[in-house]
């Protein structure tokens, strides 16, 4: 094949637009409701977009896809190779979105286990389903990220919530984007009433004291780390039900930190919470010899490509070494700082429920006596938390 990168026919592109970007437009990037989820399986659509991308990769080589996205020019990345390059590429390549102070969000570590356990603990028992459980963790990452005094806004993260399910509809009308303008505007506005008020011991905090130059750079950052804490809530209902239907790997979270997150990691890799990941160039980047223009998105399909129809649950590969060049099984790579720290956090948020209930499976979504499902609706799953009994001190 001649250098520089191939483009996607009319047809490709059509067939990526009611496959791979129908998935981010039905289900909303990560929420949406569980219709739009149940017709997502009944239509195969992750299915038939694994399809057409092993189908793309193999006419073009493995190289990147340069395609039309809902918000402008994308370059669809193919390969491993490419997938490698993209996670080790400087990270100034691309639209930052970490804070420039890790040491200090390190600092925070114990404050933000403390206020998950602490949330945690409305979960100890009665039925667990999707939105009970994201209520309790939407509580967690206002508090992490703004502070107590944002405790109770659940209007903030409802605008979240619409923001990402209309995200994917931008591209495709005008009054699409016009309701994304307005939800954006409001969502800012809340956004800076609490991002000013840097309360002490929350991320906010931090980021008013960090040299991050114009407000709407401390107001990105806000709005990046709220929404890494956001998204991980379907990852941490899915592990629930994985625990509660697999007592050995349970009996083992519940005494070993380092295998619960691991656990919470294989929730993420089998059925990860966004289909894709995409960064935006920050400058011209050279792709086989063709000049990328800056503002160009680039996009990874992990969680269209990662697995098959027989799906293991196993903690074991995020401890053993075997993920490490799983790029396709890790669900946000290394480059998500916002990431990280919601796997630190959702970890603690998972102890505290265990060390205080036991979790049951309620429903066929997820049953011990048959295989583990292709594709999951976490809205749909429930675990009921049985207390446990309080341990007497030795007389």
């Amino acid at each position: 094949m001649p250098g520089g990168l191939p483009r996607a026919t009319a047809l490709e592109n059509l067939r990526l637009a009611v496959t791979l970007f129908l998935i981010g437009v039905l289900r909303g990037t990560v929420v949406s409701s569980r219709r739009a989820h149940d017709l997502t399986a009944r239509l195969a659509v992750p299915r038939r977009a694994r399809a057409l991308l092993a189908g793309l990769e193999r006419k073009y080589g493995g190289r990147p896809v340069l395609v039309r996205g809902p918000s402008g020019p994308t370059l669809l990345v193919l390969s491993r190779r490419d997938v490698r390059r993209v996670m080790s590429d400087p990270e100034d390549v691309y639209v930052s979105s970490a804070l420039d102070s890790g040491s200090g969000v390190h600092r925070l570590h114990d404050t933000f286990t403390a206020v998950a356990r602490e949330e945690a603990a409305s979960l100890a028992g009665g039925v667990v389903g999707f939105d009970r459980l994201n209520a309790a963790w939407q509580r967690v990452a206002r508090r992490c990220v703004y502070g107590a005094g944002a405790a109770g806004d659940e209007e903030l993260s409802a605008l979240l919530a619409e923001l990402r399910r209309e995200a994917g509809r931008v591209g495709f009308s005008r009054g699409a984007r016009r309701r994304h303008e307005i939800l954006s505007g409001r969502y800012d506005a809340r956004l800076l009433d609490h991002l000013r008020r840097a309360e002490p011991g929350s991320l906010a905090g931090l980021i008013a004291s960090a040299p991050l130059g114009p407000e709407l750079n401390r107001l990105r950052q806000a709005a990046f780390w709220l929404m890494g804490f956001s998204v991980t809530a379907s990852g941490l209902l899915q592990t629930l039900a994985l625990l509660a239907t697999h007592p050995a790997q349970r009996h083992t979270a519940e005494t070993d930190p380092d295998y619960l997150r691991a656990c919470l990691q294989e929730g993420l890799r089998l059925w990860p919470p966004a289909p894709a990941l995409s960064w935006v160039t920050t400058r011209v980047t050279d792709w086989y010899g063709t000049a990328v223009p800056a503002g160009t998105t680039v996009l990874v399909p992990i969680g269209l490509d990662q697995h098959g129809d027989d799906l293991p649950f196993v903690p074991e590969m995020w401890l053993d070494g075997t993920a490490s060049d799983e790029l396709w099984a890790t669900p946000f790579g290394e480059r998500c700082k916002g990431m990280k720290l919601a796997l630190l956090v959702g970890t603690a948020f998972l102890d505290g429920m265990l060390a205080l209930a036991r979790p049951e499976a309620v429903g066929r979504e997820l049953s011990p006596s048959r295989p583990l499902p292709s594709t999951l609706n976490p809205l749909r799953l429930r675990v009921v938390m049985l207390p446990r009994t309080p341990r007497k001190d030795p007389a």
